[in-house]
Parts: C-alpha cells; structure tokens; sequence
C-alpha cells in the first residue's frame, strides 16, 4: 500500500481491536479465494478448449477517424439535509483526432427534491439524469463531424429498477414524471444506437453469460464457474486477443439471455422432469418483461447489441465493449490496441474524459452549501429556517 507523505492508512483509523479481527477475517478470505481458484482451474481450462478467441487484426483505418469520447459522473453520494436531498451530475465530450484531443465541452445539472419518500429511487432518478445528459451529449457530437462516439457504459446501462420511477413526480424538469423521464432517456439511446457511429465501453461488467451458456450447453451446471464474464475473460484472454458473444454464441443477442439463466437456473431446475428448452423459454419471457416494466416498450426495441471483450495490455484486465450488431469490429480493435493505456487496459482518450468529468465525493456537500450561503443574505428568509432546511441528517457523519 503505496502512501503520501503524511497521509495515514485507514486500517490505523479503527480500533485496535477491530483492526486485529479484520486482519484475521483478511487472512480467512485469503484462504477462501485460494480454495476457489484451485477449484476452477479445470473448469476454465475447459472453457479454453471450446471458446474462440482471435488475434486483434492489424488496420490502419482508425488513423483518419474523429473519434468523440462521452463520459458522466454523478454525486457518489447525495448530500441529505433536514430539509431535502441534493445531487450533481455532469458530462462531457472530448474530440479526438487520432490521439490528439482537438474540442472539448461539459454540462452539468442538479437534482434536489424533498426529504420524504425512498432514497433509493432518488438515487436512481439521479443516475437516469446522468444517463439522459450523458446521450444529449453524444447526440450533439453526431453533428460535429466524428467517426465514432464511445460512451462510458452501455447503451440501456440506466434500465435495471428502472420502473420504480414510473411514478415519481418531477420538479423543475421538463418532464412530469419518472416514466417521461426513462422513456426519453430510451428514446435518445435508440437513436444513437441506430447512428451505426456509437460503441460503448463496460467497464463494471455483471454479465454472466458464459455461465449460462455451459448451462445450456450442457444441460446441467457442472461446469459453471460462478464468475462474470469479465473475470472469466481475463484469465483466458492473452494480450493482444479478444472474444465476441456473436461469434462463440451464433447469436448476437442471447447474452442477455444465458446471464439470466446462470442466475436462476437453480430455481428451474428443482423440477427435474423440466427440459433446458422448457427452462431457457421461460428465462427469455422473464427477461423480456422485465425490460418491458423497467423501460415500458417490447423488447425487441434494445435487443440489438452485441459484445465483445478486447485485452490490450496485461496485467490490466480484459474490458468489454457493446457496439451494434453487425460494426464492423477490425479498425475498432485496431484502435484499441493503438491507444491503450498500459495501466488500466482501456483506451487513453477514455481515462482522460473520465478524470476530467469525475465529481468528487465531497462536491455536492459544497455545492449545497453554496446554496445556504445564497439563501442566508436574502432579507426575505428566516435565518432559523435556513439554518434548519440545510441541517445535517445525519450531524455525527460528514458526507
């Protein structure tokens, strides 16, 4: 653990004695995850015999690209007062010729509503605003003459609970209610998925797929790994090579459906007399209505995604991309490959939009004091009820 000059290990900032009992719960995973990859060794090493993986082809077509990085962030946590709770959000796009950054822009946004009701949804509907400013921001960058757009996160990133929004009445947005909100943010990412120019990088990866396709496969789990496909790729993945769902799949969309299966075959197959056919019809209509209460359209509307993961440098982890069904994936895996980041495995142009775009944590608390410190020279306004709007939650936690 690599420390500055005055800086303090949090493990030193908890009791002692807590701090002894995590050194022995350290020590007791330690062992659990050595128990588990020993475990898996063979199982991966199967995978490795009936997977496909290829070389990343050499093509110089990236070279003449505009190529537009999109990214956002939001507040990693609202800041909650007596009164109401508060979050920020940004985005940004970077213009790359080549790998030289040629314009940049940024927007920002606020949400804020009253401290009733399920922090949960508001923290949802705070991610669902990012996701809708993060599109308008691609969408913009259709008109500026690019060759690619790579947003940070996939192209319907924002559906899961999605539905607990449907509901919720919106304050000071042009749109009325949650549902408008999804609905619009479903619209924009369609239309940007139908451009044929956009992609976009996964980099926290909760997909399962090859899991369930061994379930299927197979027609039992024997050999389900109980890893993401991020983790499994990476330990099969060399530099230098990638992995299509497409291609391993001959099926473009089915990842969608072999990561439910892997999820909930346990609970289908307590019927043994149940067929896999019978099991994977029935983990389809479970995804599919799923995507209908979280995005209120037929499936059919986002169902046209595919992905891959690419390994351009190790010990950096594989990463996943989504593009349309179909891109044309050489001069993309090329580029990959040119303008990757030793460090983290993912293009260059992506880390530097995401660091200058990334909301620190202790923003928002600021920004919402900026707001009592307006408040407070207005004559208008009580003093006391400021004071008492803007209190602190929680007063023993800094947020």
């Amino acid at each position: 653990m690599k420390l500055e000059e005055g800086d303090f290990s949090d493990w030193v900032k908890i009791p002692a004695r807590m701090q002894s009992q995590f050194f022995e719960l350290a020590e007791k995973q330690a062992k659990n995850v050595k128990a588990k990859l020993l475990r898996d060794k063979e199982k991966l090493d199967a995978l490795r015999r009936v997977l496909m993986f290829s070389r990343i082809p050499e093509n110089d077509e990236w070279k003449n690209w505009r190529i537009a990085v999109v990214d956002g962030s939001d507040s990693p946590v609202m800041s909650e007062r007596v009164g109401g709770r508060f979050g920020t959000f940004g985005a940004t796009y970077h213009i790359f010729q080549g790998l030289d950054l040629v314009s940049e822009e940024y927007y920002s946004g606020d949400y804020s509503e009253y401290q009733i009701g399920d922090p949960e949804a508001s923290m949802k509907m705070l991610s669902v605003l990012t996701a809708k400013l993060e599109r308008e921001t691609a969408m913009d960058c259709l008109h500026k003459d690019v060759d690619l757009i790579i947003i940070d996160g996939s192209f319907f990133g924002f559906r899961p609970n999605c539905r607990i929004l449907h509901r919720q009445r919106l304050v000071d947005e042009p749109f009325k209610t949650g549902l408008d909100l999804v609905k619009y943010t479903r619209y924009l990412s369609i239309k940007l998925l139908e451009s044929g120019k956009a992609i976009g990088i996964i980099k926290r990866v909760q997909s399962s797929a090859i899991d369930g396709w061994t379930i299927f496969k197979n027609g039992d789990d024997k050999l389900q790994v109980n890893r993401n496909d991020k983790d499994i790729l990476s330990s099969l993945l060399k530099e230098g090579e990638f992995f299509s769902y497409e291609t391993a799949f001959q099926d473009p969309i089915s990842f969608n459906y072999y990561t439910r299966l892997a999820l909930a075959y346990l609970r289908y197959a307590v019927n043994l007399d149940r067929s896999m056919d019978s099991i994977f019809k029935a983990i389809k209509g479970d995804v599919e209505r799923t995507i209908k209460k979280d995005l209120a359209c037929e499936p059919e509307l986002i169902l046209r995604t595919a992905r891959h993961y690419v390994r351009c440098a190790y010990p950096a982890p594989a990463f996943c991309f989504e593009t349309p069904v179909g891109f044309n994936l050489a001069p993309l895996l090329a580029f990959f490959k040119a303008s990757c980041n030793k460090a983290t495995g993912l293009p260059i142009q992506l880390d530097l939009t995401d660091q200058d775009v990334t909301i620190p944590a202790g923003f928002t608390r600021e920004f919402v004091e900026e707001i009592e410190a307006r408040l407070a020279k207005d004559p208008e306004l009580d003093k006391y009820e400021i004071e008492n709007h803007f209190g602190s939650l929680n007063p023993q936690k800094q947020e």
